[in-house]
């Protein structure tokens, strides 16, 4: 594979969720297509590990315990502008999109997620 190719050695899907097993099966799926993949159960837990310099893309809940998935997208942005984020949220209104958007935010889905609908926007932030 080529350096650059988000599915490289390198490059590193990061699922930032609280809800265990749904983090377990974001990661299942994100391996599935062929990309690395990591779960943090919080925001605290993902900066801590400092991996956001491997990051291809970071896929994070709204409603977590501690830092919230929006303020965790304004901080990966201001950080590395580069590395898109996806928003997943079980209580949609477009206030809360447009909040997620103005920290950076690429995507805004809704729970449950419609797998081919994060599958769609996680190659589009990718190839952006």
């Amino acid at each position: 594979m080529m350096k650059d190719d988000p599915k490289s050695a390198k490059a590193l899907i990061s699922i930032v969720e609280d809800d265990p097993s749904l983090q377990t099966a974001l990661v299942r799926l994100v391996r599935s297509l062929g990309y690395n993949a990591r779960g943090f159960l919080s925001a605290e837990d993902f900066l801590a590990a400092d991996v956001m310099a491997d990051c291809s893309c970071v896929i994070t809940d709204v409603q977590m315990p501690g830092m919230n998935g929006i303020d965790l997208a304004g901080v990966i942005t201001r950080h590395n502008n580069a590395v898109p984020v996806i928003v997943i949220t079980a209580r949609p209104d477009n206030d809360l999109e447009q909040a997620a958007r103005a920290q950076g935010a690429a995507c805004f889905l809704k729970k449950p997620v419609d797998t081919q609908q994060l599958v769609r926007c996680l190659e589009r932030a990718l190839a952006e």
